[in-house]
Parts: structure tokens; C-alpha cells; sequence
């Protein structure tokens, strides 16, 4: 993909989370599960959703995360879509969301050969691992009923899928409801 593709796709995504009926600020910690690497790693979110009625919403999310396991550094840019159903069908509570998407990834760990020999390019300069790839993912969670303190608690596992070393993400979110405080407020009781 291009990078005048990507910087689209990523201002796509940024314009459909400026105009989703609830948008949430989200901070997590992540854990990276990788062939060879394991590692914690903080990441942090803006995740929009239109609802579709009362107990299902149609979702967006753009993403950040990093890691620095030992001396390597890895970075994932995800843009997923999903439907977020809530089970007890009134916007809050508990709920189940699957995601499907893209994720942009980023690393400086060196591509090896099916024998586990290190890859170069033709000027003898490190081939990176490629970490760019389509994702899918599952997060359940639960959202606070309260209008003053819109609280969301969800854990996450993303997959992405990419030829060689497939990266794996376990995420516990914690998020601010930052308009749907407001919509609970104006809910007749």
C-alpha cells in the first residue's frame, strides 16, 4: 500500500470517529504475542460508533500501540470496524464486539528464512519483518450505566494476519465514554 493510501485510510478513519454518535478516549495495556518475542506494551485509542438500535451499534476504531521487547521495537496502527451488541439491549452493560480490519505494523526485528538464516537486501542491508496485515479481533466488555462516570472495561485479542511471524495482541481497555454520558442524560428513566 501506498503511503498516499495509507495517510487516506488513516484520515478515513479520523472523519468517521469526528462525526460517530459516542466516541470513546481509550488507554490500554497490551500484551505482544510473537514467535520469538513476548512483551507489555501501552497503546491508546479512539473508537466511535453509530448505534443501529437500542442493543447494536455499528463501530470504528483507529489505534496506536508499542512495544520494546529487548532491543527491538515494534509499533501496530490499527483501523478495524465491528458491531458492538450489547446483552442486555440498552447501550450499556455487558457487551461482545467483533472487529475486522487493518492493521499498519512497524518493526526493527530482521526477517529470517524458513532454515532461521537472517534476510538481506542486495546492498547487504537487514530485511525487517513485515507486520502490515488483515486483522480480526473479539473484545468483551462492560460499560458503566452511570451518566457521570461512563466507564468502559474491556478485554480484546487481535490477530493479525501476516505470511511468516503472525502477531498476536491480548488488551485490557479502560476508556472514557466521552459522549456517551451525555446521550445517558437525555435517556427518559
Amino acid at each position: 500500500m501506498t503511503t498516499f493510501k495509507k495517510i487516506r485510510a488513516i484520515l478515513f478513519a479520523l472523519t468517521f470517529l469526528t462525526v460517530t454518535h459516542k466516541a470513546h478516549a481509550q488507554l490500554q495495556v497490551t500484551q505482544l504475542i510473537l514467535k520469538g518475542h513476548s512483551a507489555t506494551g501501552f497503546g491508546a485509542f479512539l473508537h466511535g460508533d453509530f448505534p443501529v438500535n437500542k442493543g447494536n451499534a455499528i463501530t470504528a476504531e483507529a489505534g496506536f500501540d508499542y512495544f520494546a521487547p529487548n532491543q527491538s521495537h515494534l509499533v501496530f496502527i490499527p483501523l478495524l470496524a465491528g458491531l458492538r451488541h450489547f446483552f442486555d439491549g440498552t447501550g450499556t452493560g455487558f457487551y461482545a464486539e467483533p472487529l475486522v480490519g487493518y492493521t499498519f505494523g512497524s518493526t526493527d526485528i530482521q526477517k529470517t528464512d524458513a532454515n532461521g538464516n537472517p534476510v538481506f537486501n542486495s546492498d547487504g542491508s537487514e530485511v525487517d519483518e513485515s507486520l502490515n496485515g488483515a486483522t480480526a479481533a473479539l473484545a468483551v466488555g462492560y460499560i458503566l450505566p452511570n451518566p457521570r462516570c461512563p466507564l468502559n472495561f474491556a478485554l480484546r485479542f487481535d490477530h493479525v494476519f501476516v505470511s511468516g511471524t503472525a502477531p498476536s495482541l491480548l488488551s485490557f481497555r479502560v476508556s472514557w465514554s466521552v459522549l456517551t454520558g451525555r446521550h445517558l442524560q437525555q435517556q427518559p428513566h
